[in-house]
């Protein structure tokens, strides 16, 4: 008797209005529906009926992630940032870390950066022309402290004001360790004496650091390492 009073009552709610209907008489009449429904009919219905709050769910996990990736990256501090031209197979995050123990860091939070991306122009000897764009506004924004590049390209950053007084960045003493491998405003070393992971087209490379730097200690420091 209770599944025929409860199968009279659902036949009784199919003819009202929904208007007229209770929320708890919408959930039945939704259940019943589902019920006599294949799989691919529940997922339609499913969709249809619940997207908005299937959408809003998956806007919160997404929110939760954001989140927390931005807090990770605010508690990050980028203690020196280098560009490598014409990185191509080169390991960056053997570079990485080879100046990571050089500059002896042992917090997570404190990151050395690698901008491997730009390619020069053979033609001009520049980068070309969207790594250019990338470069002027790093360098706009202080976000990039050294550079590694060919000796025409060097000469063409060098020549427009780029690179800061190493002397002055250095101090005397370290600047004349180098010898004739240093020339006021850029050092070339072979890449085996720059670091492991290296795997560039140009030998030797040039070594230059931004005017602008914002971490001057950094970028002296590790350097500074290269001359012995």
């Amino acid at each position: 008797m209770g599944k025929e009073k409860k199968e009279i009552n659902l036949e009784e709610l199919k003819e009202k209005h929904e208007s007229d209907l209770t929320k708890k008489e919408k959930r039945l009449l939704e259940k019943e529906k589902l019920k006599n429904m294949g799989i691919a009919g529940k997922l339609e219905y499913i969709w249809m009926y619940y997207k908005a709050a299937i959408f809003g769910v998956i806007g919160f996990i997404a929110l939760i992630f954001i989140g927390v990736d931005l807090y990770q990256n605010a508690q990050k501090e980028t203690v020196l940032a280098i560009s490598v031209f014409d990185a191509g197979t080169s390991n960056v995050d053997t570079f990485s870390e080879g100046i990571r123990e050089v500059l002896e860091l042992t917090d997570e939070n404190q990151v050395i950066e690698v901008t491997s991306s730009y390619v020069t122009d053979a033609s001009s000897g520049g980068l070309d022309y969207y790594s250019q764009m990338a470069f002027v506004t790093q360098v706009q924004a202080q976000t990039l402290d050294v550079v590694l590049l060919s000796e025409d390209a060097c000469e063409i950053y060098e020549g427009e004001g780029y690179f800061a007084d190493l002397k002055e960045l250095l101090g005397e003493e370290v600047y004349n360790s180098f010898g004739d491998s240093i020339d006021t405003h850029h050092l070339e070393l072979p890449q085996e004496d720059i670091g492991e992971g290296l795997d560039l087209p140009y030998e030797p490379v040039y070594i230059g650091v931004l005017v602008n730097t914002t971490n001057t200690e950094s970028a002296a420091k590790w350097i500074a390492s290269l001359a012995d």
